[in-house]
Parts: C-alpha cells; structure tokens; sequence
C-alpha cells in the first residue's frame, strides 16, 4: 500500500514538473525563440532599454505578487480538500492583489513624468507595466497547492505561442521596440483571464468580500516572506538597474543576453521543481519534520548532479549559443554566459535549503536575516565590479553573492543539526531509485501515444 502510494505520489509530483516546464517554455523560451529576428532588427541600444524597463517594473510585480507564491501555495497544499479554506484564501489574495495593484499605480504614475530614465520612454514603460494587472487574476498558486497544473500550462502555451507568432509580424523596424512588452503584456493578461475563470468554474470558488482591515492584516502576517522577495530582487534585478546607471545600454544587452539563456536552464529545471517540489515536500513537512527532511536529502543529489552537467554544456556551448541566438554584435556576452553556467545550480541548492526547508520549518525570520545580508553584500559587489568591469563584473557580482547565501543557509542548518547532505544518496543505487517514477511516466506517456 505504501509502495503504491509513494509511486501514486511520485508520478502526480512528475507531472506537475512537466506541467510547469510547460508553462515555464511558454513564459519564457517561446518569447525568447523571437531573439534572434528582433535583436538583429532593433539592435544592442533597444534591446537593453527593453531589458531595464522590464527590471524597473519587476518591482511593482513584486509589491503586487506580494510572495503569495509560496504562502498561498502553502496554505492550500495544508488543506486542499477543504472548499471554505479554499473559498477564504482566493478571496483574500485576490482582494489584496487589487489593492497592492492601487497602490503601484499610485506609485508608477507619478514616476512616469518624474523619473528622467522613464519619462524620456513612456510607451516602453507603460507597456511593460501593462502586465502587473495580469498577476492580480493569475491563480498560479492555487493550482500549484492543489498540484493540478497541466490546464495552466495548456493556457499559457497557447497564449505566448500567438505572442511569438504576433510578434515576428509586428516588430518590422528599430521604432517598433516597445511593441515587444506590449505584446508580451497582453498574453499575459489573457492567460490570467482563462486561468481565473477555469478556477472559478472548477473548484466551484465563491469569492467573498474582504475588507481592508484583514487585507492589512494578511499583509502583516506575510509580511517576512514579501520582505525576503525584496531582498532577494536586490541582488536579482537591481544588478540590471545599477548596470544600467553605471554603464551604457549596450552593457545591460550584454549582461541580459548572457542572463536570458540561463533562465532557460531555470525555465526547463529550477523554478518547475521548485514549484511543483514546495507543495509536495510541505506535505511531507506536514506529516513530520523528519520525513520533509528526509526528502530534501533524498532530492539533493539528482538536482545538484543535473544542474552541475547542465552548467558544463553550457560552458563549453557559450560561444556557439551567443552567435546563433544574437548575432556577432553581441560577442562580449559569452563571457557573461561563461560566469553565469553556474548560477543554476548554487541557486537549485540555495532553494532546497531556503525555501523548501527553512519557509517550510517556519524559519521565515532567518531565512529574511540570511538573504538580507547576502543582498547588502550583492549591492556592493554590484556596485564596484559593474563600474570596474561592465557586464562581466555584473555576472561575477551575481554569482559571488549567490554561494554566499547558500553556504550561509547551510551552515545555519547545520547549527540546527539538520543536515540534509548525505553522501550515501549520491550513490546509483539511491539516485536509480529516485528517477524510476519520472521513467514510469515517460514510459506510460510514450507508450500511450504509439
């Protein structure tokens, strides 16, 4: 009975991977299949404004998103079956996300006529900003509680499948820039529509209404895990930003272009696991702690092996992926690729030990104190190697600071006695068993298609 159930459990966790692979190729691979044709048409200058625009509306996403992410997620993965938890929780993210929606507003539209860097490219602004109002009625993290992600998926294909096709037709010379963001925008904001409504219709949600004490309330409770985003966007997308100041457009080009094609090793591996393994090993966590323990341990060796190989076929490919996806103007953004392979994996590791251990173990506070302290470290890094040595130094800068917080989670686990590596998992034995429902899968999928 327990194996069947460990094999029921492993193969509903692989197809939330693939379900959030799926969204994650819509989200970001599709758009960025677009590259190679608009960045040979809009050239180094456009593509950077674009990429700082993006990283300057990163912050309203944030206020907005608020970290509901995790916490929504956590709180419907601890009840998934009750339909008034799950009636009170969607009302009470969707009420604050229109409120911290208010308040952005209230925030970016004064910037937009003050802030010299923005009101010299309203358009480009305006347009990027254009996809906040897409997180409010996005309910991502109501299907990932519930681990029920393949319709989200199938929603988010076809929308940035159309963007991709759209925007191979409309951006047709340098002046059409800015239509890139709003195209991407408006994709967005159709997916949050049919993901909101198939919710709704699904689970039977009945929204209620909420007043503004208990939205304030609800803030203040999340208030550590909104706090840790903001640091951890310090030294994420505030190093895009003090590039930007310090260097030249054609800098921040370089820097995102190199950034860009790792986020398809995030899109592809980290962030699906991360998000399909946060519900699945907070139920494990919820049974007890040695056995969301045991799991993370159990998980530690397949991810760090996959994303180590994954970061050494990027090494060697750098050039040959910078050329074919850029062009020969952007040769400066192979080295940026070259320091940056890496990330994936200190970033796989640093979330098996921040967030799903330590968010899970209610450790919120350290977690807030760790990661506030690599992001005073990341913004000095970033500030003096940016201006010492352009894109390069953005990258060095990137990845110093992110060994530094994962060894310093580490560590802090290790002071808990909780220790999560264990060099038996590392065998083949462990690691052949731990594949074998992803196999299953593959196998069943397969078959059924023959």
């Amino acid at each position: 009975m327990d194996t069947n159930k460990q094999l029921s459990s492993g193969k509903k966790l692989v197809r939330n991977f693939f379900s959030l692979s799926l969204v994650q190729f819509a989200n970001n691979v599709l758009p960025l299949l677009t590259v190679p044709v608009i960045v040979r048409i809009i050239g180094p200058d456009k593509f950077g404004a674009i990429n700082f625009a993006a990283a300057i509306v990163t912050y309203f996403s944030l206020l907005i998103n608020y970290g509901f992410d995790l916490t929504a997620t956590r709180a419907i993965a601890r009840a998934p079956h009750d339909k008034e938890e799950r009636n009170r929780v969607f009302s009470n993210i969707l009420f604050a996300k229109i409120l911290l929606l208010s308040l952005s507003l209230l925030v970016f539209v004064p910037s937009l006529f003050l802030v010299p860097a923005m009101a010299a490219d309203k358009d480009l602004f305006i347009f990027t900003y254009i996809a906040c109002f897409s997180l409010v009625i996005t309910p991502n993290w109501l299907y990932q509680g519930l681990q029920e992600l393949h319709q989200v998926a199938i929603f988010n294909f076809i929308a940035k499948l159309l963007f991709t096709i759209s925007i191979l037709f409309i951006v047709r010379k340098e002046e059409d820039y800015a239509l890139q963001p709003l195209i991407l925008s408006l994709s967005q904001i159709a997916v949050g529509l049919c993901s909101f409504v198939w919710a709704v219709r699904k689970y039977n949600i009945t929204i209620i209404p909420v007043g503004v004490k208990n939205i304030f309330t609800l803030l203040w409770t999340e208030k550590m895990i909104f706090f840790s985003m903001i640091v951890v966007t310090l030294y994420t997308t505030t190093n895009t930003i003090i590039l930007g100041v310090v260097q030249t457009n054609k800098d921040v080009a370089f820097y995102t272009a190199g950034w860009k094609l790792i986020m398809i090793m995030q899109t592809f591996v980290s962030l699906p696991l991360r998000l399909s393994l946060f519900p699945f090993i907070g139920e494990s966590f919820g049974r007890s702690k040695a056995d969301g323990i045991a799991k993370v341990s159990q998980l530690i060796p397949f991810i760090t092996i996959f994303t180590a190989v994954s970061g050494a076929v990027i090494w060697v490919l750098a050039p040959w992926m910078i050329q074919m996806f850029y062009g020969s103007q952007f040769g400066e953004a192979v080295t940026v690729l070259r320091i940056l392979c890496f990330v994936p994996l200190i970033l796989a590791l640093g979330d098996l030990f921040g967030i799903q251990t330590m968010i899970n173990l209610k450790m919120d506070k350290q977690f807030f104190n760790i990661t506030l302290l690599g992001a005073g470290v990341g913004l000095i890094l970033n500030y003096f190697l940016s201006k010492q040595s352009g894109a390069a130094g953005t990258a060095w800068a990137w990845l110093l600071t992110e060994v530094f917080i994962t060894s310093s989670m580490w560590i802090f686990l290790c002071s808990r006695k909780i220790q999560l590596l264990k060099i038996s998992y590392f065998r083949l034995s462990h690691l052949s068993q731990l594949v074998r429902p992803f196999v299953f899968t593959l196998k069943k999928k397969v078959y059924k298609n023959i």
